[in-house]
């Protein structure tokens, strides 16, 4: 695992703080309470929403931000107060659960700890569904812990959250049915396909949300099965579920390379 802890411990280029690192000092190394800073940063979309809150289409924009170094610009863009500082709601960055779960990945790295996304499924926001979700999975030297910097939740089982990759893995066994998984508009292999290839991608550091990109997946009708298409993610589900070592992991994910996020990618 040294190896390994190593690998997440670096940051990559998208979780890579840059010109923000000198916010740094001051900031706690416990994981939980870097989750809570991020929460204190950025308002997600619905909760917005169901809120009633009010953004300019600029702030609304913000949705469309990729990086860490990006996320922190729009942040003391709004508000120069130090990180530690909780915003006022209608002062933080409007995103959704991937900018909660890459801006905490990118200060635990950043503090020392060896972290990584995972783009998944969350069972916890509706009974018996499991809704596309972006978490945060820390090393704490003995074992990796699944935390939600989004809602507070730490310590997920497998009951709370699927990666991608055990997702389909379960849906193509017949262990799980496909249709109980979606974001609310789209459900099954479409969502299943997509982010089974943004979690492996993270995995390998490239953290991009959304795979409007991937041509690949552009098979009709998305959301039924494809035999051809998903007898190669069976391949790369069956890989990543297996890998042991950081050549493992790149191995994985260059094995197909039309499934790989392009330079220009960003969050949708």
């Amino acid at each position: 695992m040294t190896e390994i802890a190593r690998f997440y411990r670096r940051p990559s280029v998208t979780s890579d703080l840059g010109r923000h690192r000198g916010q740094l000092p001051g900031l706690p190394a416990d994981p939980e309470a870097l989750s809570a800073i991020v929460r204190g940063l950025l308002i997600h979309d619905y909760t917005a929403k169901v809120q009633g809150l009010r953004f300019s289409a600029e702030r609304m924009s913000q949705k469309e931000t990729v990086g860490a170094e990006a996320i922190l610009d729009n942040v003391i863009g709004i508000d120069d107060a130090p990180l530690d500082r909780e915003r006022p709601v209608e002062q933080r960055m409007f995103g959704f659960c991937y900018h909660f779960a890459l801006l905490h990945c990118a200060l635990l790295r950043a503090t020392g700890t060896p972290a990584r996304i995972r783009c998944g499924f969350a069972g916890y926001f509706s009974a018996q569904l499991w809704i596309d979700h972006w978490v945060v999975e820390y090393w704490n030297g003995s074992r990796w812990i699944l935390t939600d910097p989004q809602t507070g939740r730490s310590n997920l089982t497998d009951h709370d959250f699927r990666d991608g990759v055990t997702a389909w893995n379960l849906c193509r066994d017949g262990a799980s049915q496909s249709d109980a998984y979606g974001n609310g508009e789209l459900w099954g292999w479409d969502e299943l396909r997509g982010s089974l290839i943004n979690d492996v991608a993270a995995l390998n550091k490239v953290e991009v949300a959304g795979w409007y990109w991937c041509d690949r997946l552009q098979v009709k009708p998305v959301d039924q099965p494809h035999d051809e298409l998903d007898k190669s993610l069976d391949v790369l589900a069956g890989l990543a579920a297996a890998v042991e070592s950081v050549e493992e992991i790149r191995k994985c994910f260059d094995r197909y390379p039309e499934l790989k996020p392009p330079a220009d990618a960003v969050a949708r």
